[in-house]
């Protein structure tokens, strides 16, 4: 099949096209940037420098098996300070995208925050789904919930989003320490519960989607479908690390929810990996890093 993955250097976009090679996709990757979080761009067949926003043309052909529409921009607290932007790239890069490729399968990378839409980044992705449900000839719209991990081969970049990732950087003393904001939320161990998912199996999630074509339902939820508390995923880390964190207790953080854990999870979802695995990996993930910079 032929397959259009947008960001295709991103963190996520970098696993997709990297198992869809494996699979004996022909795989095109747009992104703005040649070298995101991945090393090298060999799993790509070929690459386009192209901004979704402003697709002039493609050297290639603009008609596709699949679309794996995975660009955009992705950090709330930036949201809030360019809103404009957010729905620039996130909503009307989507319709531009539309009106510019052909695909009886376009598949998107929303986000669980749609369910609540309390950010202009959270907004901006239900505008895009919208747009899609209108525009598609065929459509699978992901919500995902927090990708942590990675199959080996690729880096994470840019600010750390959810707590496996700060867990994985204060366990290699890049971080003082871990702040734990509110103990006494109405859970088993009074802290906030949240869902997490592996990028291994996220990644094949979407390649399935790829090749049993579109779900046209509202949305399919990528996770794992039990909740984690901020006192689960620590205690997972120093499992698998060995290392003893710092824990700094602090009142509850303005916005923060009791809990987000998925309630119907996507029958194209088949989860292989536990929370130790995503701790561990994330753990290995930032050792390579912290190696190629020192």
């Amino acid at each position: 099949m032929k397959v259009l993955v947008t960001g295709a250097t991103g963190y996520i976009g970098s696993h997709v096209c990297n198992l869809l090679k494996q699979k004996g996709h022909y795989v095109e990757g747009w992104d703005i940037n040649f070298h995101g979080e991945c090393n090298d761009v060999s799993f790509i067949d070929s690459f386009e420098k192209i901004d979704v926003t402003n697709i002039m043309y493609s050297t290639h052909w603009l008609e596709f098996d699949a679309v794996v529409h995975l660009a955009g921009r992705s950090v709330v607290p930036q949201s809030l300070k360019e809103p404009t932007e957010y729905y620039r790239v996130n909503a009307m890069g989507t319709d531009h995208l539309l009106t510019k490729v052909k695909t009886p399968n376009f598949i998107f990378a929303s986000t669980s925050s749609a369910f609540e839409m309390a950010s202009p980044y959270a907004r901006s992705k239900v505008a895009a789904e919208d747009i899609i449900k209108e525009k598609a000839n065929g459509h699978t719209i992901f919500r995902f919930y927090n990708v942590s991990g990675t199959n080996g081969s690729f880096r994470q970049l840019g600010v750390p989003t959810h707590l496996i990732r700060v867990a994985a950087m204060a366990a290699h003393g890049q971080l003082p320490d871990i702040k734990i904001f509110g103990t006494d939320y109405p859970t088993r161990d009074g802290t906030c519960i949240r869902d997490y998912i592996h990028i291994s199996d996220l990644s094949s999630s979407i390649v399935k989607a790829v090749e049993t074509g579109p779900t046209n339902t509202p949305y399919e939820c990528l996770g794992s479908a039990q909740g984690y508390s901020v006192l689960d995923v620590l205690d997972s880390m120093e499992r698998v690390t060995g290392v003893k964190l710092k824990k700094v207790l602090q009142d509850r953080r303005a916005g923060d929810a009791t809990s987000c854990i998925v309630d119907n999870l996507s029958e194209l979802c088949e989860l292989t990996k536990t929370l130790d695995d995503m701790c561990l990996d994330q753990y290995n993930l930032d050792s390579k890093a912290l190696a190629t910079t020192t």
